[in-house]
């Protein structure tokens, strides 16, 4: 019985095998090719020779080079199944074996081994951080464990915003922690291509029963008048928003329900665009319910008084959600502020910029809310032309790799380049800056009004 081979195993079966067909052939092996030195050999029928011994001529009369034919006979078992890596590799090992009379099978043991010794590994370096934590704490008479500390899972996925210790900087002036989600249907699971043999919990996808108890909870709340509160953003230019953008539209089916169990995922990352967790995305559309439940969870390893800021497509949309119906508890909202993109942020009406555009907030700094997009751009090599999805791990610990670098060019492209062209722009207006202040200001005033909306 043939199961869903492991990413492991599929490199051993495909070293082995080329190491097989190679050598049993007699000859030196080089990158996977077959070498023989063929150049003294007089003897007409050499491809008959060589092809006895297992090797195909790269030319009809005085080849240089032949190749394994199991390797050739491998390459077209992958060249049908063209697809993603691992599940081309995994199909064409099944076709290339079951060929010739095995039946390849795989538990996945290799794998349940692997994750436990990360785990236990985790583990043993986390204790080893309480344990100096816990000396340094001794040698200036403060408490142990030291209050204001992210989970470990969260300092693991990314130490520059998590491994801090200082929070509770208001949300008006930046937050502590900045945050981006946004979902992508063309990332999908087909019906028939059923699950693998769950062989671990996974720590990157919330589970989808945690999803659906808030979808129920959001439902039961929409059905409660709304709480009375005062509108930052006059409530027609957020209609308007919600009406330009299909994110806003929950009920808007984006992919074909008949095939496919799962339509898209849901991601939030942190903003140097590291994936912390996602969500299957198991509706039409992009319903509320997926980015709340990101959210909750973030808060729940989050300390009591971290801020975070999160920058979603129609986050004007959601904030006001928030604001009328008790969504997430009081605890949550008031650590919470909303922004838009800053792509998306141009489609909005001018009010909800004001208020929502994170080139416009303060304390957001460069960051953008785009880092979805950029990590959907990683995703690419994972999928294949039907568009399966193959998610990894691999991508964060990749990007948490990347991370002194991306925060060198940060540095270098942006706020250096950027602040001095910002400065210039200042010093050649010639007004002073407490006047642009208090200029920008009665503009905002007046543009949030509801009579600018008339």
């Amino acid at each position: 019985m043939y199961t869903k081979t492991s990413n492991f195993d599929v490199f051993v079966f495909l070293t082995v095998s080329l190491y097989l067909s190679i050598t049993e052939a007699g000859t030196d092996t080089c990158l996977g090719y077959a070498s023989i030195d063929v150049l003294s050999c007089t003897c007409s029928t050499l491809p008959q020779v060589l092809l006895h011994h297992g090797l195909f001529p790269t030319a009809p009369s005085q080849p240089r080079m032949a190749v394994s034919v199991d390797l050739l006979s491998f390459y077209r078992a992958l060249f049908e199944r063209s697809c993603d890596a691992i599940n081309a590799l995994a199909s064409a090992l099944k076709n290339h074996y079951s060929r010739r009379g095995f039946q390849v099978t795989d538990a996945q043991w290799f794998d349940i081994l692997q994750i436990q010794v990360e785990r236990q590994l985790e583990m043993l370096l986390q204790q080893s951080r309480d344990h100096i934590t816990k000396f340094q704490a001794s040698l200036h008479g403060t408490n142990f464990p030291p209050p204001g500390r992210c989970v470990p899972l969260l300092v693991q996925r990314c130490p520059a915003c998590f491994g801090g210790v200082l929070h509770g900087r208001p949300t008006d002036e930046g937050g502590d922690v900045h945050v981006a989600t946004d979902g992508n249907f063309h990332h999908r699971h087909r019906c028939a291509a059923g699950d693998c043999p769950p062989f671990y919990d996974p720590t990157y996808f919330i589970p989808k029963n945690f999803v659906d108890e808030i979808g129920r909870h959001i439902d039961t709340q929409r059905k409660h008048p709304p709480k009375a509160h005062t509108p930052i953003v006059p409530d027609e230019a957020v209609d308007q928003c919600e009406t330009a953008y299909e994110a806003a539209d929950g009920k808007k089916q984006k992919t074909a329900m008949d095939n496919f169990d799962d339509t898209g995922i849901m991601a939030l990352i942190c903003r140097h665009d590291i994936p912390l967790f996602f969500a299957n995305i198991d509706s039409p559309g992009e319903q509320q319910k997926y980015s709340v439940a990101l959210l909750q969870h973030l808060f729940s390893l989050l300390p009591p008084e971290a801020t975070v800021v999160a920058l979603y497509d129609v986050g004007c949309v959601l904030a006001r959600s928030l604001a009328k119906y008790n969504i997430l508890p009081e605890t949550v909202t008031k650590r919470l502020r909303l922004a838009t993109t800053a792509m998306h942020a141009y489609g909005h009406e001018w009010a909800c910029q004001l208020i929502y555009n994170p080139r416009m907030c303060l304390g957001l700094g460069l960051s953008d809310g785009e880092g979805t997009e950029r990590l959907w751009s990683r995703f690419v090599r994972l999928i294949g032309v039907e568009r399966t999805s193959s998610v990894s791990a691999a991508i964060g610990s990749e990007m948490q790799t990347d991370l002194g670098d991306w925060i060198k060019r940060r540095l270098r492209r942006g706020i250096k380049e950027q602040g001095s062209a910002a400065q210039a722009m200042l010093e050649r207006c010639g007004i002073p800056i407490a006047e642009l202040k208090s200029e920008w200001s009665h503009q905002r005033q007046s543009q949030l009004s509801i009579r600018a909306r008339k």
